[in-house]
């Protein structure tokens, strides 16, 4: 086995092991070559946290996608053009499948042209070289590292630099993005890439960004670690105006905070939470109507969407009504209560209920009853139960073994 191999397997967690091997099974399956790139292969060798895993195929990657397990995996968005998909496994882990591909731009901000490609042309296509590095998951030649650009040396030198020198020029998206991931990683710039950012600046490219690619932006905003540090870092830039013209003077930075510091406490615990709505609403709190309105404008943000995000307070109302109720006064009964609402309301109400109580129950939940339920394997409830997994009446069995485990003292 590879060194990088073994390195990365003893970086990952339960689940993203196992959707490891899912993936793999499924390219071996269909005869595609795999590689893990990206963002993944950056916090491995940069000794960060690997929050998302991202695979590259050489090869239609939809294609793939079909053939995994829907029983593990949910489609979260998926890219004809990109031949690229999002998902997520388990609840807990976030992938990305995609076509190795080139990129033709032919003018700033422009839709660029789309051709498959081998992994080098891909890796060559990408903003910066320390999100330019694969690691080859093929039978033939895995565990072999590919650096076209020289991240890895990047990496080492805790340095930003960009591929291209008119990588601004062709997407000025990445603008955000270098401003986004020095606050994250604390690099430095490389000099010539400082310069290409201050030309790019100088030029305003920044208003060339497109609606779909600000929404990106803020989805990958909502997403990081400390997501208050960079909307700050982005702020000092003088780019959020790219978002919404009055954001700068308009925000409050405490409440991003208290939203990261209550996200943070239930990724420890093993859950993700798109915490996308939660993150707009703490970020556009004081804008106005016809402000928040602008913003669905300039991102081409959906109306399902921006409802989620609207309605989020009068949602966590009716919520936190519920969680005072007798309808949450067992262990058992909040789990199932809390089951069956959207995630981010519940992280909402963990951050920000006024009501004590409601934040303590909403706590048990995400580090105790939902890790002790998400421990419990069919085996064991076969073995406490005496019913078989492949009987009519297992569900119910499954149901009572767990609400009994959840109603004594949660571990």
């Amino acid at each position: 086995m590879s060194d990088y191999i073994f390195l990365l397997q003893s970086r990952l967690n339960r689940d993203q092991l196992e959707v490891l091997v899912q993936v793999q099974r499924a390219a071996d399956l269909a005869q595609l070559h795999l590689f893990l790139a990206g963002g993944a292969i950056r916090d491995l060798m940069g000794h960060f946290p690997i929050r998302d895993l991202d695979f590259c195929l050489e090869g239609p990657a939809l294609k793939l996608v079909r053939q995994l397990d829907q029983r593990l995996f949910t489609v979260l968005s998926a890219d004809e053009h990109r031949q690229s998909a999002e998902l997520l496994f388990g609840g807990t882990v976030t992938l990305e499948i995609s076509m190795c591909r080139k990129e033709h731009h032919t003018k700033t901000g422009g839709h660029p042209g789309i051709t498959r490609a081998t992994i080098q042309d891909d890796l060559l296509r990408r903003d910066f070289t320390v999100n330019a590095i694969a690691l080859s998951l093929n039978r033939a030649s895995r565990g072999l590292m590919l650096d076209p650009t020289n991240g890895l040396a990047d990496i080492e030198r805790k340095e930003l630099r960009a591929v291209h020198n008119y990588g601004f020029f062709d997407d000025p998206a990445r603008l955000l993005r270098l401003v986004r991931l020095r606050a994250r990683l604390k690099y430095s710039l490389e000099q010539r890439t400082e310069t290409q950012y201050a030309s790019a600046r100088e030029a305003g490219v920044e208003e060339y960004i497109t609606p779909p690619a600000r929404l990106l932006e803020l989805r990958l905003l909502a997403a990081e670690p400390d997501a208050a540090e960079a909307v700050k870092a982005l702020n000092t830039a003088g780019l959020l105006q790219v978002v919404e013209p009055h954001l700068p003077k308009k925000l409050d930075l405490p409440a991003l905070a208290r939203l990261d510091k209550n996200r943070r406490l239930v990724e420890a615990a093993g859950q993700r939470v798109d915490s996308f709505a939660p993150f707009l609403y703490c970020l556009t709190k004081k804008l106005s109507s016809a402000e928040k309105t602008n913003l669905r404008t300039r991102t081409g943000m959906r109306t399902a969407e921006a409802a989620g995000w609207r309605d989020l307070e009068s949602r966590a109302k009716s919520l936190q009504k519920l969680l005072v109720s007798k309808q949450a006064a067992q262990n058992s009964r909040l789990y199932r209560l809390l089951q069956s609402q959207d995630p981010a309301v519940a992280l909402f109400l963990l951050a920000f209920s006024p009501l004590q109580p409601v934040r303590d129950k909403v706590k048990t939940y995400f580090t105790q009853l939902e890790p002790v339920a998400r421990g419990i394997l069919d085996q064991e409830v076969e073995t406490a139960t005496g019913v078989k997994r492949e009987l009519p009446k297992f569900a119910a069995a499954r149901e009572a073994y767990l609400a009994a485990r959840l109603d004594k003292k949660a571990k």
